[in-house]
């Protein structure tokens, strides 16, 4: 999965290398215990971005993996691509197409796709606030039961604080509803401080919250996920 979630990062560069520049963020963790207990868990989120004239691209990749005493606990791995035709500087169209697996959530895979608008309605030194609203088709595959197809809402927002030149705070949230069917729903939340070393390199502390309304059991509501992680923006 994590070797995946790189390959999604670098094949979305090198496709767009030659119509513009290439701004990239990538983050890794990894943690490994040995003795009364034995554990390893390895995580990765990259962002990779570009534009040309009116026309952005973005690909966004998350993955997740871990085991104890060498059992899988968790390996869950999505993916979202994003293009946008920038109106004006503060209002883009927005087609968006995503894909999830993870393996303890009761879900096979989860798929969407489907057009939107961004709004940036903050935009200052100090905050950004990005706003985002599609209209999606989806399909779902439970575990052991036959896939679902449903067009669903998704709301997103991303908020950006420079406290100071070298301390940022970011808040990302998601929530995305089965317009079909409204007792399935799904809820993303990330929490994160980073911190520079220099201009490349930063560390960071992240809160991950993954929320289902409506999950197939015997699959739990929530799943948290806390990171220290060191960054690479090139």
């Amino acid at each position: 999965m994590i070797r995946k979630a790189l390959c999604s990062v670098l094949c979305a560069s090198a496709l767009s290398a030659n119509d513009g520049k290439v701004v990239t963020h990538s983050e890794f963790s990894y943690i490994n215990t040995k003795g009364n207990t034995d554990t390893t868990s390895l995580a990765f989120e990259g962002n990779a971005k570009t534009s040309v004239g009116v026309h952005v691209f973005r690909a966004h990749v998350d993955a997740y993996r871990s085991s104890d005493s060498g059992q899988t606990s968790k390996d869950k791995w999505s993916s979202e691509l994003n293009y946008d035709y920038r109106l004006c500087p503060r209002v883009s169209l927005n087609y968006l197409a995503g894909y999830k697996q993870d393996r303890f959530s009761g879900f096979d895979y989860q798929l969407y796709t489907g057009p939107g608008i961004g709004v940036k309605p903050l935009d200052e030194s100090a905050h950004t606030l990005d706003l985002q609203a599609n209209v999606l088709y989806g399909r779902d595959k439970p575990e052991n039961l036959p896939e679902d197809d449903y067009f669903s809402s998704k709301l997103g927002a991303i908020y950006r604080w420079k406290v100071q030149e070298n301390l940022k705070f970011i808040q990302e949230a998601t929530y995305r509803i089965n317009l079909e069917d409204t007792r399935y729903s799904f809820f993303y939340s990330k929490s994160a401080i980073e911190t520079k070393i220099n201009s490349s390199l930063s560390m960071g502390v992240s809160y991950k919250i993954d929320y289902v309304n409506t999950p197939p059991p015997p699959s739990k509501n929530t799943d948290r996920t806390f990171l220290a992680s060191l960054i690479i923006d090139y």
